[in-house]
This record gives structure tokens, C-alpha cells and sequence, in this order.
């Protein structure tokens, strides 16, 4: 049996169009420590959502059909970007400022309705096409590369060459220095460290597996910038879990999930990368290849993310279908899941700083009624099922007042007994 959680304190608010799922994100766009929501649609509107706030914080509208959506430090100048990239190969960069100038959460709703207050800072045509994007210091030089996964199957990595003048403004292009063909569609693409530390970029291809994809610009035979991916610089795993039904069904990927308190160090090899795909298969695997379990649900899974919901610094592997169903898995394969009340066509866990300033978890829910809901209040004290015994027995107090009840060494019958009658009084007759 699922154990079913509830959440109720969310934010709602008004956004329309469709949304890729890779086109939803949370993170410190402002740099006020404060994570906010962005959100792109397939008519090209992109919309930033701060706080509490109904109606976007910022918005910018007729960029494209937007694909992707992420937030990260790109011009390695010590601050985060918003940045999209669109079906038609274009790629903007945003630079939010965190002040009172167009600030739609204190305009009527008529104002509301106007012109756009945020502008590209930089934007460079790309290759079209593009599906999945992910920032991450690849090289390990400290400073981020991107990747992107086309329709085509080929991933390009990127990395900004020029600088930056006094007024913030961008001065050069980002060049591609890595290309990779690949088998299968891709899924998704997300950083992991391997069994030495050190980091490596996967993607997931159809029927629970992945690809590893090694990045060594010395190597590779580069003509023009370009480099093209040669069988040495592929690694396909295919994952041998006997709940995979579908060898050619989708398949999304993320590492770098804690096992410990804090967060991901650089060397560290104590992480793990769970995979989840189309039909309801969930598996969560440690560096070095190993399967720890996999876990069979009757929902299409079309989102994976991962998110420490008890607190207790280990993240839990998060993963939602289209129906709304929400399961939250810890390491130990313990689950619970929480039904969302509308179908789903994009879904993001995270922190968010509700009251703009404090970041919390929470999960987002894009619906197909042109609405976002953000529940902010989803910790739990933990996912594994306990009891009442249980629980009382890590008080010290429990033992104390057993020890002055003269009650020693009780069985489990004689405690339920006892917490009977403190609860509800002596039991009927």
C-alpha cells in the first residue's frame, strides 16, 4: 500500500499558452538569495514570478516558441542569468534587476496587461531544434559550459568566449567546443560525479538507459571550433533492472543526488542518479553503475527531479505523471506520493522564496487550464511509515514516565494499551 500525503498552502498563478517541461524553472534570477519561478510558453511569452505574487514580477514576450528555460552564471562574472532558447534556434540571455521600476506586482491589472519590462541582454542564433539544455562545469576549470539536446540526437556543448565592460554589458558569442551523436532520442541531460569525483555529463535514452559523454577537447580532432563525437568519447550503459517493459520508451535522467548532509563537494563520489521512464519504471543507481532498486508504478512518469522534503540532507528522488501524480522515493526505496488535482503539462521541484526572501521546497504544477500552482509548505518528517511506539520510543521522557509508572520492559500489546487510554480513555466493555 502508497501512503498518501496531502499539501495544501500553495500560490496560484495566471499563465497561459502551453509549456515544455524543460521550459519551467526555479532559481536566483535577481541575486537576492531568493529563488523565483520562470516560466516560457510556445508563443514565445517568458514570465518570471516573485513571492506571492498572482501576475508576473517581469515579462518578455515574442521571443519564439520556447523549448528551454534555465538560470546560472553563463558569463562566469560572479552573478546568475535567466537565460531560454527557442525552437527556432534562438538563445537569449536576461539580466534581472531586482528593483521598483516596472514592478508588475504593484500595478493595477490594467497596467498589467502592457508592454513588457525585461529585455535580452544577449542573444546569438544556434542550431533549431533544440529540446533539453543543461548548465554545468564540465571541464572542472569553474566556469559553466552548456549543453543542449536536439530533436536530431546530437548534443552540442557550448561555452562563452568574450567579456563583459564595466555596465555589464556582453561583448563576444558562445562557441561550441564539443558535439556528440547519439543512438536514441534524448530525454534529458544532468551532471553527475563518478566513482573518482569528478564530473560527467549523462543523458537518457529510450528504455531506462543512458549515455555518458565524455568531454576531452585534446583528443578530438577539431576544425573551426567544432568538434565531432567519435566512438571514445561515448559510453552507453544499459541498466539491466527487470522492471524495464519498454526498450523503446522515453527516458529522463538526474544525478548528483545527496546521500548525506550538504551539498554536492567537488570530488565527491558519494552521490547517486536515478531514471525513470514513460511507463512507469523508477530506478535509482550509484555511481559505479550499480542498481540499488527499482520500483514499478501504474502512471506514465514524465518528470524526474530530486529534492530533500524531510530535511535531513539526503535528497529524495521526486518524480510526477501526467494524471498528477506525485511520488516521493527516499534511498531506502520508501515512497509516498500525493495526488495533484489536474492533469499536468510541466512539473519542476525546488526551493522558492515565498516570502521573497526565505527559501523553502516546493513543487510546481503547470495545468493545461492556464494556471501554475506552487506548494511551498510539502517537508515531511519523514517518508518511511512509523508508528506511535515507534516515535514515543526516541523520547527520552517516554522512558522516564514509564520508569515512574513502575513499568518495565513493556511489550508492544501493553504500550498500545497504555497510548490507548492516554488518547481515548479505557476501551468499551
Amino acid at each position: 500500500m502508497w501512503r498518501t500525503v496531502s499539501f495544501v498552502e500553495r500560490v496560484e498563478v495566471e499563465f497561459c499558452g502551453n509549456v515544455f517541461n524543460e521550459a519551467i524553472v526555479l532559481g536566483d534570477f535577481d541575486n537576492d538569495k531568493g529563488n523565483e519561478l520562470a516560466v516560457g510558453n510556445v508563443d514565445g511569452l517568458l514570465s518570471v514570478f516573485k513571492g506571492r505574487g498572482h501576475k508576473p514580477w517581469r515579462k518578455c514576450s515574442n521571443l519564439g516558441m520556447i523549448t528551454c528555460v534555465g538560470v546560472g552564471d553563463l558569463f562566469n562574472r560572479g552573478k546568475n542569468n535567466l537565460y531560454c532558447l527557442t525552437a527556432e534556434g534562438w538563445f537569449y540571455v536576461f539580466d534581472v534587476k531586482n528593483d521598483c521600476q516596472g514592478d508588475l506586482v504593484k500595478q493595477s491589472h490594467d497596467d498589467e496587461l502592457c508592454g513588457d519590462n525585461l529585455k535580452p541582454l544577449f542573444k546569438q542564433h544556434l542550431p533549431p531544434n533544440g529540446k533539453v539544455m543543461q548548465a554545468a562545469d564540465v571541464d572542472c576549470d569553474g566556469k559553466l559550459e552548456l549543453a543542449m539536446g536536439y530533436s536530431d540526437r546530437v548534443i552540442r556543448l557550448y561555452k562563452w568566449n568574450g567579456t563583459v565592460d564595466a555596465d555589464q554589458e556582453p561583448h563576444g558569442s558562445m562557441v561550441q567546443i564539443d558535439k556528440w551523436q547519439l543512438a536514441g532520442q534524448i530525454g534529458s541531460i544532468t551532471l553527475n560525479k563518478d566513482k573518482d569525483g569528478k564530473s560527467e555529463l549523462l543523458a537518457s535514452q529510450p528504455g531506462g538507459t543512458y549515455v555518458t559523454l565524455l568531454h576531452n577537447p585534446i583528443t578530438h580532432d577539431i576544425v573551426d571550433g567544432l568538434s565531432e563525437s567519435t566512438p571514445d568519447n561515448l559510453i552507453y550503459d544499459p541498466l539491466v533492472s527487470s522492471e524495464i517493459r519498454n526498450m523503446s520508451i522515453s527516458t529522463e535522467i538526474v544525478g548528483n543526488i545527496r546521500k548525506g548532509p550538504g551539498p554536492v563537494q567537488e570530488n565527491e563520489s558519494d552521490v547517486l542518479y536515478a531514471l525513470c521512464t514513460l511507463d512507469g519504471t523508477l530506478v535509482l543507481v550509484e555511481s559505479g553503475r550499480r542498481i540499488l532498486w527499482s520500483l514499478q508504478v501504474d502512471h506514465q512518469l514524465f518528470s524526474l527531479n530530486k529534492l530533500d522534503v524531510t530535511g535531513n540532507g539526503k535528497e529524495e528522488v521526486v518524480c510526477c505523471s501526467w494524471d498528477g501524480q506525485t511520488y516521493i522515493v527516499n534511498h531506502g526505496r520508501e515512497a509516498v506520493r500525493y495526488q495533484f488535482g489536474d492533469n499536468v503539462a510541466a512539473f519542476t521541484a525546488g526551493y522558492y522564496a515565498v516570502n521573497t526572501v526565505d527559501n523553502v521546497p516546493c513543487f510546481v504544477y503547470a495545468t493545461f487550464n492556464n494556471r501554475i500552482f506552487i506548494y511551498y509548505n510539502i517537508s515531511l518528517p519523514q517518508v518511511e511509515s512509523t508508528n506511535l511506539i515507534e516515535v514515543m520510543d526516541k523520547y527520552e521522557d517516554t522512558h522516564k514516565l514509564l520508569a515512574k509508572l513502575n513499568i518495565k520492559s513493556p511489550s508492544n500489546q501493553q504500550l498500545q494499551e497504555l497510548y490507548h487510554w492516554c488518547l481515548y480513555g479505557w476501551k468499551n466493555k
